[in-house]
């Protein structure tokens, strides 16, 4: 048996033949869970088995999961990106948005939020405003292996039904409820899951989303638009 911080190897295959060939059948038993497997082909027609017992230790001395691996987080994170874009109360953001949480929007030049910046346009100013806010979403949780990000397509909508609607990063007068409705433009949201927790969401500008065009579509003048 080999082994390898954490990632137990057995198999008769030899040394030089396991670099030459690739197993045709490898069964992964991460901790705590049932064995499953998978299958890729090769030429040995031999199998191997592998006890996978944690793969935090592959990111914390900076290695790659291997691609024939499984995305075992995929799910976790999917859940964690549904609950945050469906909940919007300060529960929500406590538990899964980090301290050191950030969010870059691009489409208000060099503008970023921090947790309570986030916090405080939702809770303060959304919300008490727009009671039925929505952000239909999509997302499966897949991550990108290169920078970890998973990519969320948003669109949101709602009705102007509730207090006067203003925005704290602008310096333009509070728009007054008129139970307007309004559906803003699709959009894409680049957001990295880490642990449990959202720790960096990136905006990808796009033309009629985002707090702007928030404001705009419930009847407000912005000083770019007046």
């Amino acid at each position: 048996m080999a082994t390898l911080t954490g990632l137990h190897i057995r198999t008769p295959v030899s040394g030089q033949q396991r670099a030459a060939h690739l197993p045709s059948k490898i069964a992964f038993k991460p901790c705590n869970a049932a064995a499953f497997s998978v299958h890729a082909p090769c030429r040995s027609g031999r199998s191997t088995t592998l006890h996978i017992q944690n793969f935090k230790f592959l990111k914390n001395v900076g290695l790659k999961k291997p691609g024939f691996l499984p995305d075992f987080g995929k799910e976790k994170r999917k859940a964690v990106l549904d609950r945050f874009y469906t909940n919007f109360d300060a529960q929500t953001y406590d538990e899964l948005l980090a301290d050191g949480f950030e969010l870059v929007d691009t489409t208000e030049p060099n503008r970023k939020y921090s947790k309570q910046d986030w916090k405080r346009l939702m809770l303060d100013h959304v919300i008490p405003a727009i009671p039925d806010f929505s952000w239909s979403h999509a997302t499966d949780g897949t991550k990108d292996e290169k920078d970890g990000f998973s990519t969320v397509v948003v669109k949101a909508t709602g009705h102007h039904t509730g207090q006067a609607f203003s925005l704290p990063t602008v310096d333009a007068p509070a728009v007054q409820p008129s139970g307007k409705k309004f559906q803003l433009a699709e959009e894409k949201i680049r957001v990295k899951v880490e642990d449990g927790q959202i720790q960096k969401m990136e905006v990808l500008g796009n033309k009629g989303a985002g707090p702007r065009a928030l404001y705009e579509a419930l009847g407000g003048k912005t000083p770019a638009t007046v």
